[in-house]
């Protein structure tokens, strides 16, 4: 173990962590991904509600959610002929919506900055 600055002894991530959590920024990472995402913090949606809320076409749509599905970062559930699509977990909303609040204080302060 090493120290980190302020002197307490620094972990590593064991490679399964290290590995899940590199695979779960990854996902996140693609602006598509991540609006679909952002636009389910907001509450469940079908396929062609996600379309039309990112405005991609239902096509598109189905290749981003087989990514999020694939890395585990969804939920699904059927209704009649459609499937409803949730976040996993409240854990993911609440990284989510930390991620996006970061993004705008950084702006302001870009914007402040530039004042």
């Amino acid at each position: 173990m090493t120290q980190g600055n302020n002197g307490a002894e620094m972990q590593f991530l064991a490679s399964d962590e290290l590995e899940m959590a590199s695979g779960i920024l990854g996902t996140l990472s693609d602006p598509m991904r991540l609006q679909m995402l952002w636009a389910l913090c907001q509450g469940e949606c079908t396929l062609s509600d996600l379309a039309q809320q990112c405005g991609v076409s239902t096509n598109v749509a189905s290749q981003l959610m087989t990514r999020l599905r694939t890395a585990g970062v969804l939920r699904s559930h059927k209704d009649g002929r459609h499937v409803v699509y949730a976040l996993h977990d409240d854990q993911l909303r609440d990284f989510i919506e930390s991620v996006v609040d970061m993004a705008r204080r950084r702006l302001r302060m870009e914007l402040d900055d530039a004042s």
